[in-house]
């Protein structure tokens, strides 16, 4: 048998670090943060809104005054008509 083995007796391994491993658990990080803060400024009630700024009805003093058309002339009678003899 010949001395001749191919397979290397040493071999150089350069490690490369891993990169971008956790950008998807930042992702989902990321959007739940958002989503808690965005619901908790909504169920506060939204600040920046006071309660003077809510609508009010106007006041109940009303005053109207109406008035009556004027009298138009009535219209004169159509002439009448004789009417057929009876035979």
């Amino acid at each position: 048998m010949p001395d001749y083995d191919p397979r290397p007796t040493s071999v150089n391994v350069t490690a490369t670090p891993a990169s971008g491993g956790g950008s998807g658990l930042a992702f989902i990080v990321g959007g739940l943060v958002v989503a808690v803060l965005a619901a908790g400024y909504f169920l506060m009630g939204m600040p920046g809104m006071a309660r003077h700024d809510t609508a009010r009805a106007p006041d109940r003093n009303i005053n109207l005054t109406i008035e009556q058309p004027k009298a138009t002339p009535a219209a004169p009678a159509a002439p009448a008509t004789p009417a057929a003899p009876r035979q």
